[in-house]
């Protein structure tokens, strides 16, 4: 094996072993200076964060270190020799990914746990029971990881037959299955985790309907789902695309909020259709697809002739690089998050602009974000390097100031 295959892994652990520490002291630092800018800010919203950073800087070089251990201990190789002795393409590909899968799911289960149900109970903002935790997870593994043992035998035949090639020819095929999922999943997979019922008649749904057909969306349906069984933080968006596409209120938010309240936070969510947010971001997935599968290219095929045969497979056909390609995929999309999340930011104002300027309602914006940020125990900034790298939205403290002060935009009837 190249020693530089070996530096490199060994250099990339060591980067991000330091990353996550420059992390955690940057908001270490902010915290600090929070406690002087909002002095009543409840403390247990800063321990919540600090507890799910550590738990985050654990997560994040293990996300890299097993998928490690699989290729350069030939175990993955074991595997794909165990899965696909008589077996053909499909079925051993099948076996493979569920296997692989499987293990994985199982080494990421304590902190999973630890994560969203020890501390999220230790800090109040669940009274999910632990069988419920068990579905969804269960649910979870089977949605996610299932669909791709199923589909894994696709990828790898064009990677057998295309093996120059394979990575646009992949981009291609993944246009048609982007589009897809972002049309299925409100009507499949969504209600597959939880119950979705239409809202209820009253005057919060006629406040809804007003504003959904000042912006030319009446025919999006509006739906309620039962997220108190999971969570006591509150939530809204909107989803799908042409005939799917809905408005989705947890229902810890209409029974949280105020009817102004909500209806604001509808025309925020209302903002990113009206604004082409689904389909320009559906552009950039795909633009996204094609230069992280060239990026994978090219890396995995120097990793493969760098490793000399140490992992028990010298082509990337072989079901048994699946780690390395996830891997891959892993981390470029890492690398990529901070100019994704900077769009999504810009997104996300755009959105809030539409918010206020529809609903001409300043100070629900104002009250309705506090509220989300004070159940979910969320502070108003976080520190400027994970607002930069992970941050989706901005900030509290700059969304307010935006609310009050951007001067608003007028709403042409039909919403364009």
């Amino acid at each position: 094996m190249d020693k530089k295959l070996i530096t490199a892994a060994v250099f990339l652990i060591i980067f991000l072993i330091i990353f996550a520490g420059a992390m955690i002291f940057a908001e270490y630092l902010n915290i600090q200076s929070l406690r002087q800018d909002y002095p009543d800010l409840d403390e247990a919203a800063y321990s919540y964060r600090m507890d799910a950073f550590r738990l985050w800087a654990i997560r994040l070089p293990l996300s890299y270190i097993v998928p490690m251990v699989f290729l350069f201990s030939g175990f993955s190789q074991k595997i794909f020799q165990i899965t696909s002795r008589g077996r053909g393409m499909f079925l051993s590909g099948l076996l493979f990914g569920l296997a692989y899968l499987g293990i994985v799911y199982f080494i990421n289960l304590p902190f999973n746990f630890y994560g969203s149900f020890i501390l999220r109970h230790r800090y109040g903002l669940t009274d999910q029971t632990i069988l419920r935790w068990i579905e969804l997870s269960a649910k979870g593994f089977l949605v996610n990881n299932g669909l791709i043992a199923v589909f894994l035998w696709v990828p790898y035949g064009l990677i057998q037959r295309y093996p120059e090639t394979w990575w646009w020819r992949g981009g291609l095929l993944m246009i048609p299955v982007i589009i897809f999922m972002v049309f299925i999943t409100p009507l499949v997979i969504d209600p597959f985790f939880s119950r979705y019922t239409p809202i209820p008649d009253g005057s919060l749904k006629s406040g809804i309907q007003e504003i959904l057909h000042k912006g030319g969306v009446s025919d999006a349906d509006i739906f309620v789902v039962d997220k108190s069984r999971d969570t006591k933080t509150m939530n809204a968006y909107m989803t799908g695309i042409l005939s799917s596409r809905r408005i989705v209120l947890w229902d810890t938010t209409i029974n949280n909020l105020s009817e102004r309240e909500v209806i604001s936070i509808t025309a925020h969510e209302m903002g990113h259709y009206v604004k082409n947010h689904i389909w320009k971001g559906i552009a950039l997935g795909i633009a996204g697809t094609f230069l992280i599968l060239f990026l994978i290219y090219l890396s995995s095929g120097w990793i493969i002739k760098a490793s000399g045969g140490a992992f028990g497979f010298t082509k990337l056909h072989s079901y048994a690089s699946l780690p390395l390609l996830l891997l891959l995929l892993n981390l470029f999309n890492w690398l990529g998050q901070p100019a994704v999340n900077g769009v999504s930011r810009v997104f996300e104002r755009e959105a809030d602009l539409y918010e206020i300027s529809m609903t001409r309602d300043r100070e629900s914006a104002v009250t309705a974000m506090e509220k989300l940020y004070e159940t979910s125990l969320g502070v108003p900034r976080p520190s400027g390097f994970y607002e930069f790298w992970y941050h989706t939205h901005p900030s509290l403290e700059d969304r307010i100031r935006f609310y009050m002060t951007e001067e608003l935009e007028e709403i042409a009837k039909g919403g364009q």
